[in-house]
């Protein structure tokens, strides 16, 4: 998997919010530790903030820090928060795609009778 420079920003973003979480950390901090531009930093936190994965506080004494727990953020949901879906098929965002027979998309609640089943019937 290729990760885009605003993927790598906004992973390495969440590092540095999830060393200091939770404490209030400022774009201008988080830039000069990761060693990133300011500017684009700053539109890729607006992304993990809009998905409701930083929180921001404005003010003297404000900054940003994450919405959860260091332990709850995902790097899937950071990437997706500001690159989007993270496979395409045929084009399509995976819940788009439609197949048939064997291949029919599962429901959205997963196995029909939980993992374990289908562990049992693959044996």
């Amino acid at each position: 998997m290729q990760i885009s420079a605003r993927g790598d920003y906004a992973v390495r973003a969440a590092l540095s919010l999830a060393s200091a979480y939770p404490s209030l950390m400022s774009a201008q901090a988080i830039a000069q530790d990761q060693d990133m531009p300011r500017k684009f930093l700053e539109a890729v936190l607006a992304d993990l903030r809009r998905a409701g994965i930083v929180r921001a506080q404005r003010g003297a004494e404000g900054g940003y820090t994450l919405a959860n727990p260091p332990r709850e953020v995902t790097i899937g949901a950071i990437l997706r928060a500001v690159d989007g879906p993270l496979a395409g098929v045929r084009g399509l965002r995976p819940e788009e795609t439609k197949y048939e027979g064997a291949a029919e998309n599962l429901p959205a609640s997963g196995w029909p009778s939980g993992p374990r089943s289908a562990r049992s019937s693959t044996r």
